[in-house]
C-alpha cells in the first residue's frame, strides 16, 4: 500500500490563518522546505503546456478534492532529494484495502528523467478516468465499468530529482531546447550521489533486481547513461515502487495483473524479457509467451505501435517490465511513446513540442483501456478464458503462497512438499509441463516420503455464488510394490479453517504393484455447497510407517478453478 497520505481525506482550503502562519515561518527561517514543490523549476514559455512538479501536484490534488469517492492520492515514498513520488489510486471503493474480484492494474512514467511526454501521458489517463466516470456516452461507459471493476494505480514521475536538473543543469549542460535555445540538459538518471566518483546518477530502469547485469544490457561505469548500480535496489525511487509491487501480494496472491511503464521514445510497445533474445526462456511459459504477443498485438492495432519482445529493441537486463514479469507474473508493457528516431533524431526525440501532447496522449487511449478491460483475464487475449482465468490459477513457476504443514501436524520425517524442479528417479518424474517447477515430494534424488504424512494447502480463494466450479490439475503418483492401502495421494477441498468439504477429491493408494509416475489430469466438479465461500485446494502424500518401507511420490503442476 502507499505508504502515507499526504493530505487528510476531507481537507479544505488553506485557511488565510494558516497562509499567514506559513508564510511567517518561512520568512523568519524558522521552517526549512526542501525544494520539493518545484515552484522555480518550470518549462520555458515555448514548452508551457508540459506540466512542471508544481503543476502536477497541485493537480492530481486538485481532482483528488473533486472526485474523493473514486480518487486518492498518497506516496509511495520519497527520490533521493526528498520529492514525494506521488501515487494516485482510482477504484470505486478507494478506501478498501482489497476489492474482491477486481483486478488490479499499474501505470507509471518518467523513469528517465528526460522523457517529459511521459507524465503527461499518466496525467491524461488520470484524467480520462475520473472525468468520464459517470458520465453519458460509449467512451463514458467503458470508463465507468472499469472504475467500477478495476483497481487502477498511477505513479506519475518515478524520477522528480532527475526532472529537476533536466531542467535546472548548468549553461554549459543543456544541449537541447525549443525555438532553437538550449534549455533542457538530456538527463537520463537519477541524482544518487556515487561514492568515489564525480559521476552522479544510476538508470533507475537497470536497477531492478531480475536479471541484473548479467547480460551486457546494462553499464557498470558511473559515467555511463545505462549505469546499473553498484547493486539491484540502491536507488530509493525503485525501492519505492519494489515495496508498492510487493505490498499488493495479499493472501499469498499478487493483485496487480496488468502493468504499463510509459517511456519514449520510438512508437513501441515491448514485452518481456529484455534480458534475452530467446522468445520463451526456462523463466516464461509458452501459454504467458503467447498472451504477451497477442495482447501487444491488440494494443498496437489500437495506437499503431510496434509491437515487439524487449530485446528486439536492444538488450536490456535489470529492468523493469522483466523483474515485473519474472518476480510476480504480471503482464508488463513498455511503450515508448512519440516519436520515432526518423522522425526526430539524436537527442530531439525526447524533447517533442508541447503542440504535440494532446494528440500523443489521446493516442493511446484505446490501447490503454483495452489491457483494463482485459486485465481480469489476460488469457482471454488468445480465446482461453474458460480454461485459464477463475477464482485460482497457479502454473507454480513463482511461489504464490502455498503452504507445507498448515495446520502444523504433518509427521513425515522425509519428502516433505516443495516447489521447484524434482531431481527423477523410476518413481519420479524430472518433467513441468507449464514450464520449469512443480510442486514435488521428496525433490532430492531417491528422496521420498517417510515416516507419516506431507501436506501442502493453497492460499484461500472465493468460490462465486450461482456457479459450477471445477478444479482442473495436472499430477503423477510413483509408489513401490510395497506401498499398500495406507500409502498414497489425496487431493482434497477445505475451508478457511482447513476443514475438509466433502469427500476426497481425488484419492490414489498402493496395490501391492509397483505404479510407474505418468502425467495425469484431474478435472473434478466441487461441491457446491461450497459457492459464496473461502476455499482453498490441500494435497497429501503419505507413507505409512507400517508398511515396511514403501516408495511414495508425488507431483502436482497447473491448478487451476474456474467457474461458469
Amino acid at each position: 500500500m502507499p505508504s502515507r497520505r499526504l493530505l487528510p481525506r476531507h481537507r479544505g482550503r488553506l485557511s488565510a490563518l494558516a497562509i499567514a502562519i506559513l508564510g511567517a515561518a518561512l520568512l523568519s527561517g524558522t521552517l526549512v522546505v526542501p525544494a520539493i514543490a518545484g515552484a522555480p523549476v518550470d518549462y520555458p514559455e515555448a514548452d508551457a503546456g508540459y506540466h512542471s512538479y508544481a503543476e502536477l501536484r497541485d493537480e492530481i490534488l486538485a481532482l483528488e478534492a473533486a472526485h474523493e469517492d473514486i480518487l486518492d492520492i498518497s506516496s509511495i515514498g520519497e527520490s533521493v532529494e526528498g520529492r514525494p513520488i506521488y501515487i494516485a489510486k482510482i477504484s470505486d471503493d478507494v478506501d478498501g484495502p482489497v476489492q474482491a474480484g477486481e483486478a488490479e492494474v499499474l501505470f507509471d512514467g518518467m523513469h528517465h528523467a528526460r522523457e517529459h511526454l511521459t507524465v503527461e501521458m499518466t496525467l491524461h489517463l488520470l484524467h480520462l478516468l475520473v472525468g468520464r466516470y459517470g458520465e453519458d456516452g460509449e467512451l463514458a461507459e467503458r470508463v465507468t465499468a472499469i472504475v467500477d471493476g478495476r483497481v487502477t494505480w498511477i505513479v506519475f514521475m518515478l524520477n522528480p530529482d532527475g526532472w529537476v536538473y533536466d531542467l535546472t543543469a548548468p549553461a554549459a549542460k543543456r544541449v537541447y531546447g525549443p525555438d532553437g535555445e538550449d534549455f533542457y540538459a538530456g538527463w537520463r538518471k537519477n541524482r544518487s550521489d556515487l561514492d568515489g566518483t564525480d559521476a552522479m546518477g544510476i538508470d533507475l530502469n537497470r536497477n531492478y533486481d531480475y536479471r541484473w547485469g548479467c547480460c551486457g544490457g546494462s553499464s557498470g561505469s558511473p559515467y555511463a547513461l545505462t549505469y546499473r548500480g553498484p547493486a539491484p535496489w540502491t536507488a530509493p525511487e525503485v525501492r519505492a515502487l519494489r515495496d508498492f509491487v510487493n505490498g499488493r501480494v495479499i493472501d499469498g496472491r499478487q493483485r496487480i495483473t496488468a502493468h504499463i511503464t510509459f517511456h519514449t521514445s520510438g512508437e513501441e510497445i515491448l514485452y518481456p524479457y529484455g534480458y534475452t533474445r530467446t522468445d520463451v526462456p526456462s523463466d516464461m511459459t509458452l501459454l504467458d509467451h503467447r498472451t504477451f504477443v497477442a495482447l501487444a498485438g491488440a494494443m498496437a492495432e489500437r495506437n499503431g505501435y510496434t509491437p515487439k519482445q524487449s530485446s528486439g529493441l536492444y538488450v536490456t537486463d535489470g529492468d523493469q517490465i522483466d523483474w515485473m514479469y519474472g518476480r510476480h507474473r504480471i503482464f508488463s508493457f513498455t511503450f515508448e511513446m512519440y516519436p520515432t528516431s526518423r522522425q526526430m533524431p539524436g537527442t530531439d526525440r525526447f524533447y517533442p513540442p508541447d503542440e504535440r501532447i494532446e494528440e500523443e496522449t489521446r493516442r493511446n487511449r484505446d490501447a490503454v483501456l483495452h489491457l483494463l478491460e482485459t486485465a481480469d483475464c489476460p488469457y482471454r487475449a488468445i480465446g482461453a478464458a474458460a480454461l485459464w482465468c477463475g477464482p485460482l490459477f497457479d502454473d507454480l513457476e513463482i511461489d504464490r503462497g502455498w503452504t507445507v504443514d498448515p495446520d502444523g501436524t504433518d509427521d513425515a520425517t522425509a519428502g516433505r512438499w516443495a516447489r521447484g524442479v524434482p531431481a527423477g528417479s523410476s518413481h519420479q518424474l524430472a518433467s513441468a509441463p507449464s514450464g520449469r517447477s512443480v510442486l514435488v515430494t521428496g525433490r532430492a534424488h531417491d528422496v521420498d516420503v517417510d515416516g507419516g504424512t506431507t501436506t501442502v494447502r493453497s492460499p484461500l480463494f472465493r468460490l462465486p455464488d450461482g456457479k459450477t466450479s471445477t478444479l482442473r490439475l495436472r499430477y503423477w503418483i510413483g509408489l513401490s510394490a510395497a506401498a499398500g492401502s495406507a500409502d498414497g495421494f489425496t487431493v482434497r477441498l477445505v475451508d478457511d479453517a482447513g476443514a475438509a468439504i466433502g469427500a476426497p477429491l481425488l484419492r490414489m493408494t498402493g496395490t501391492g504393484a509397483m505404479q510407474r509416475p505418468a502425467w495425469r489430469t484431474l478435472t473434478v466438479t466441487l461441491p457446491g455447497t461450497a459457492a459464496g465461500t473461502r476455499v482453498a485446494i490441500e494435497l497429501s502424500a503419505r507413507d505409512d510407517v507400517a508398511d515396511g518401507g514403501a516408495t511414495v511420490e508425488a507431483g502436482v503442476d497447473t491448478v487451476r478453478v474456474t467457474a461458469r
